[in-house]
């Protein structure tokens, strides 16, 4: 008798970063006269919708029929762990649970070596079930290895979900099995979710943050 047919991987598309053309802000806002953001575009709120969709058909097909914790790596996955988790549902995957991990890892543009990882609430894992880890972006690798180890354990299974993963700036041998976009290039990416100090998370599209250029004196 054969067994399961493997479910096939998605192509993941590349973002490339620094973005080749400025972009402004939300079109409404310009009326009220709130002044241009720092940002360049790399991907559009349909594109990244697109691929949250997509996502999410992927791992219902791979994890669908079985209990499922969604651990959501705060603060920067909580836009796109909240309309993945909605997908997820429409792929009639019903049996899940949400719980919620602070990370602490970047200060500005700069990552630290040995995030502080903490749950939030009452736990809700047990030894048992299947864990996906919801992250924003995989980068050094140094969070997703301290969520792999917080998490891991022999009876359960851990898999790991980004919406963005930068191979090419991996300090540690961690891969997420599933990921909306790899980036190309070292540009710091803000919006759905993700920040520069705390701003920029409400952008519903992907940008490259663009520091201003220094004041000469």
């Amino acid at each position: 008798m054969e067994g399961p047919r493997p479910v096939p991987r998605l192509t993941v598309p590349i973002l490339e970063v620094p973005a080749p053309e400025p972009t402004g802000q939300l079109a409404f806002w310009s009326e009220v006269g709130i002044a241009p953001m720092p940002v360049r575009e790399i991907a559009s709120a349909d594109l990244v919708r697109r691929r949250v969709t997509a996502l999410a058909q992927e791992i219902a097909a791979e994890l669908g029929g079985e209990p499922l914790t969604l651990a959501v790596v705060l603060r920067g996955a909580f836009v796109f762990a909240a309309d993945l988790a909605r997908e997820l549902i429409s792929n009639k995957m019903e049996n899940l649970l949400v719980t919620f991990f602070h990370a602490s890892s970047y200060r500005g543009t700069k990552a630290w070596r040995a995030p502080l990882i903490q749950e939030l609430g009452e736990s809700s894992v047990d030894g048992k079930q299947t864990i996906l880890i919801i992250d924003d972006i995989v980068d050094q690798g140094h969070t997703a290895e301290a969520m792999i180890k917080r998490l891991s354990s022999p009876t359960r299974r851990v898999e790991y979900c980004a919406l963005l993963d930068r191979p090419e700036a991996r300090a540690v041998p961690v891969y997420p099995r599933y990921v909306g976009f790899k980036l190309a290039g070292p540009g710091f990416v803000v919006g759905y979710g993700l920040d520069y100090d705390d701003k920029y998370r409400e952008l519903p599209y992907l940008a490259q943050w663009v520091p201003s250029p220094p004041v000469s004196e």
